[in-house]
């Protein structure tokens, strides 16, 4: 199988450091890639995490769905995966099973997003030899792909925990699946949190320093990040962890801009390990359970796992 990663620009620094020789029409197109013997590319949008939150829903699904066909029709992609905001406005990927002309496969990555960040969380406690049991943790855009995922698996592991989204009845369905001691809430009640973790599409840094009690640790998912560097400069009390990267093959460089050497998404190694299982399936929408537990199987397989923690790529 062929793969190409989906997804857009972080910011508008993004877009002056990169080469000039990826930009082709409104895209942004990587050289081909080669891992562990499958093949594919990354490509982006030439649009910002803003400018999609400011276009309408329909017409960014359209320059999504014409980016996919691209890559269907002239690199010969049969595997796709929805990088960041690609996967919020298409419901997690949903969207293009009405859409007949992409004949491939579509994997949100998120899956092996989500096991790797309850790893996170767990090994954040350890290193600062704190106990689950008596922390109080937040998850912020518990209700979304990860979020949800992320709250199935860490919410009986602690004390209490805080579920935050923008829109109560969202909730309806995840509280159905839920035990233990948890409060849902559309405030930012983070300040209230031991450990948070941010997985939201929101398109600029969500959180600052009133938000956020002393000692705390945010693992955070969201890209653009929830928790921003000047924050981290003027509280050296906060301990801010990436969330969602993961140790990638040091003899394959991949062209993505800012990110730590020997690193990558865990989303973009989902999608090659799929690629390498050679399986032909579809992941998109709520997490299956059983499946993130097979992508943590896949990730120690072929190498791509959790090594030391780090903040905006430097180690902790």
């Amino acid at each position: 199988m062929k793969f190409a990663s989906i997804s857009h620009l972080i910011d508008k620094n993004t877009r002056k450091i990169i080469p000039k020789e990826f930009f082709f029409e409104d895209m942004i197109i990587s050289p081909e890639i080669k891992v562990k013997g499958v093949s594919g590319h990354i490509i982006a949008l030439n649009l910002t995490a803003k400018e999609i939150m400011d276009l309408p829903r329909e017409k960014i699904r359209s320059k999504i769905l014409d980016t996919i066909l691209f890559a269907q029709d002239n690199l010969d992609i049969d595997l796709i995966q929805l990088g960041a905001l690609t996967t919020s406005v298409t419901e997690g990927g949903k969207w293009f099973l009405s859409q007949s002309d992409y004949i491939g496969y579509l994997n949100h990555g998120d899956s092996y997003t989500a096991a790797i960040t309850c790893q996170t969380v767990i090994k954040a406690l350890n290193l600062f030899e704190r106990d689950s049991s008596n922390e109080t943790i937040a998850i912020v855009g518990a209700y979304g792909i990860i979020g949800e995922a992320v709250t199935k698996i860490l919410l009986p592991q602690f004390s209490k925990s805080i579920l935050i989204g923008r829109r109560k009845e969202k909730f309806k369905k995840l509280e159905k699946k839920l035990e233990g001691n948890y409060e849902i809430t559309t405030d930012l009640k983070t300040k209230e949190a031991d450990i948070i973790v941010t997985a939201t599409s929101h398109p600029t840094s969500l959180l600052n320093s009133n938000n956020l009690k002393r000692n705390v640790i945010v693992v955070d998912v969201s890209q653009p990040p929830n928790l921003s560097k000047e924050v981290c400069m003027t509280r050296s009390d906060v301990t801010r962890i990436d969330g969602g990267y993961v140790r990638f093959p040091l003899e394959s460089p991949i062209p993505i801009p800012g990110m730590p050497i020997g690193k990558n998404f865990a989303c973009f190694a989902e999608v090659i390990m799929q690629a390498l299982e050679n399986e032909r399936e579809n992941h998109i929408g709520s997490i299956n359970l059983n499946h993130l537990q097979k992508t943590e199987k896949w990730g120690y397989k072929y190498g791509f796992s959790l090594e030391e923690l780090t903040n905006f790529g430097e180690s902790l």
